[in-house]
């Protein structure tokens, strides 16, 4: 409702778009950076699946996550994790595996979004951006809880849980993690964090013609757009939540008709690219072997 009463409010404002050669370079640049996370989201997710035994393959993981995120439309941002797990069981890979790796993928996730913001707003200065950072017990407590979530679901079906607990589990169990992996999964949501901030500053100076670059701020705006939408469970693919946060965070520096414009086109850009990135998912994942597994 606020975004639809800011778009309303300031649309005289939105600059008009020069289609040209170089403006439809941009946009394309901005998909093509969208869909590049399909792959090192697909990466992290492989690297998981190996650390806690799963029998991943990265074309694989890549293909299974670019196919499903298209589910994430549905309202209640749960639908995409089912349909991946649901299509790993086709490629052999287990239950257990596949849903402890999917929250420990949010929680790194959440603690990466943490490190960014924080990072943008000490490098730029918190006058700057008007926000002030909380304390830093808060913010570690924050990580903590983000990172201890899924952990506690890998001890439950891991190798050190008691034996005593298989009675309710079962007697599958799956290896720990190791911090090699976490770190990599780490800096791959990081950098994932600073192409969506780099695609939106893209957009600003090239489609809508802002005058300076604020990539620092954009990654910090678009750090809380997303843990925005992630929250806002009724709302599918966080739709109107996250261009709301990116409106009222990009409008001081890029000016109100500007960050409008920016906030609707980032969402063409990721609508755009989720649909391509189902295709591609799907013709690769047509085309791969399915082995054939009994357990759960």
């Amino acid at each position: 409702a606020y975004f639809l009463a800011a778009a309303w409010q300031h649309a005289d404002s939105l600059p008009p778009i020069a289609w040209n050669a170089w403006v439809a370079a941009a946009f394309v640049a901005a998909t093509s950076l969208y869909l590049s996370q399909f792959l090192s989201g697909g990466i992290a997710w492989h690297l998981c699946l190996s650390s806690v035994g799963e029998p991943s393959r990265p074309v694989v993981a890549v293909a299974l996550f670019s196919l499903s995120q298209i589910a994430k439309y549905v309202p209640g941002s749960i639908a995409q994790h089912i349909a991946r797990v649901a299509l790993g069981r086709r490629h052999g890979l287990g239950t257990p595996g596949m849903v402890v790796t999917i929250a420990l993928e949010q929680g790194c996730s959440i603690v990466a979004g943490i490190a960014m913001a924080c990072a943008t707003v000490a490098l730029i200065g918190p006058a700057m951006v008007g926000v002030e950072l909380p304390s830093p017990l808060r913010i570690a407590l924050i990580a903590i809880i983000a990172l201890l979530v899924p952990m506690a679901g890998i001890w439950l079906v891991g190798e050190s849980r008691p034996a005593i607990m298989d009675r309710w589990l079962g007697p599958q169990r799956i290896r720990h993690p190791g911090l090699a992996t976490l770190a990599s999964c780490f800096g791959l949501y990081c950098a994932n964090f600073v192409v969506s901030g780099w695609s939106i500053d893209l957009l600003a100076r090239h489609l809508f013609g802002a005058p300076e670059g604020h990539v620092l701020i954009a990654i910090g705006v678009f750090v809380a757009a997303w843990v925005a939408g992630m929250v806002a469970i009724v709302s599918p693919g966080g739709i109107g939540v996250r261009e709301a946060v990116i409106l009222a965070g990009l409008t001081p520096v890029y000016g109100a008709g500007t960050a409008l414009g920016v906030a609707v086109c980032y969402r063409v850009v990721t609508s755009l690219g989720d649909g391509v990135g189902f295709l591609l998912g799907f013709l690769v994942e047509k085309r791969l072997a399915r082995p054939a597994r009994t357990d759960s």
